[in-house]
């Protein structure tokens, strides 16, 4: 009962502050809960009025979560946390972490918590060092489809035996998704589909760390047009998650260290990377028309991602030697490539030691709270 009359507060406090009311006229509504409470939803709710009306995408109902600070809960016991939800007054919930999970909070930083009915979500932060791009001994590619989900391969002195990711099951849940849904809502992924993101994404994460000092190459995908004749095929693409598993492998990939790379994907599915010329994709299979090789599309498309990457830094050093030569500005020429955004969050004043990277711990809450 405590949970859901804090969550009521908050959730109040928040549209009440996103139509308006001061901080003072809250507190005067809720004046027998803690403060912050009432401060967090009034900024977080200036932060989203701020978006809106910055993009113009109008949300048609509001659903905050409850963030909380360090120091407004507790850790007693491995398996019980205090709240405060009133001055001078805490709630006890029983938590259920993995051993995985404790070990994880043991070594890095706690930043803060979001509350919701069955899970106390845990923050946590710690500052990782990333190699610069030409100091990478290792690049794996990765090619993100619809017949297999990824497909990544590996480059050090030649390639290695790549790795690959059916999407039968995908696919499967897509035509069960659209035969029982009466409304064809395009983006909405079950359970299964997320824990196949997220084991799919870890999976990638531990091929890359059996090689020295890797980096992760993928394509910057844009928007695209599902209006083919294909109305099955529509469908597969508008419930193509290929943004969301990117997301899931970057930040998985900054908490290990390995830095991010997109490149254009352009005639990369088309292109022999063997030598360079256009081939045919019939299905799953390309053929080159001049060489005659064979091979997978995705994995000839995971493969020319690499070959991208090589040239960019090849490109980059010859620009930065005709900048000192010469002194022209090597940002106004040559391809445009895409590296990862990131916010970097220095220690001491405007000294970088390294990346500040964040990673969400789902803990699980008892029912006897």
């Amino acid at each position: 009962m405590g949970i859901q009359k804090i969550k009521e507060v908050y959730t109040q406090a928040f549209k009440l502050s996103y139509s308006g009311y001061s901080y003072k006229e809250l507190r005067k509504m809720f004046p027998e809960y803690n403060s912050h409470i009432i401060a967090i939803a009034g900024f977080f709710a200036f932060k989203f009025r701020r978006t809106i009306l910055k993009t113009h995408n109008y949300p048609k109902k509001l659903n905050p979560k409850l963030f909380l600070r360090k120091q407004d809960y507790k850790f007693i016991s491995k398996n019980q946390v205090e709240i405060i939800y009133k001055p001078r007054n805490r709630l006890k919930l029983k938590v259920f972490p993995t051993e995985k999970q404790l070990k994880l909070m043991r070594e890095n930083r706690i930043k803060g918590a979001i509350l919701t009915d069955e899970f106390f979500n845990l923050i946590i932060e710690k500052e990782v060092k990333l190699p610069r791009w030409k100091d990478c001994k290792s690049i794996i590619g990765v090619d993100i489809g619809i017949n297999n989900i990824a497909v990544a391969v590996a480059y050090t002195s030649k390639f290695h035996n790549p790795i690959f990711f059916k999407g039968g099951e995908w696919k499967h849940l897509c035509d069960r998704k659209r035969k029982i849904t009466k409304r064809k809502e395009f983006g909405h992924l079950t359970n299964r589909q997320i824990e196949i993101l997220h084991t799919v994404s870890k999976r990638i994460i531990e091929y890359a760390k059996q090689f020295e000092k890797p980096i992760i190459v993928m394509e910057k995908l844009g928007n695209f047009r599902n209006n083919s004749w294909n109305k099955r095929f529509n469908f597969l693409l508008g419930n193509w998650a290929r943004r969301k598993l990117q997301r899931m492998i970057e930040y998985k990939a900054l908490w290990e260290g390995i830095p991010v790379f997109y490149v254009n994907p352009a005639f990369t599915s088309i292109t022999c990377h063997y030598c360079g010329s256009r081939g045919v994709k019939k299905g799953s299979v390309f053929k080159c028309s001049k060489c005659g090789r064979q091979y997978n599309t995705d994995l000839n498309a995971s493969m020319n991602l690499v070959l991208k990457f090589r040239q960019f830094l090849d490109e980059r050093e010859q620009m930065i030697g005709e900048r000192l030569v010469k002194g022209i500005n090597p940002l106004a020429e040559g391809k445009t490539y895409l590296p990862v955004q990131t916010q970097v969050r220095p220690e001491n004043g405007n000294q970088r030691k390294g990346m500040i990277v964040t990673r969400t711990l789902r803990l699980p809450i008892g029912i006897g709270r």
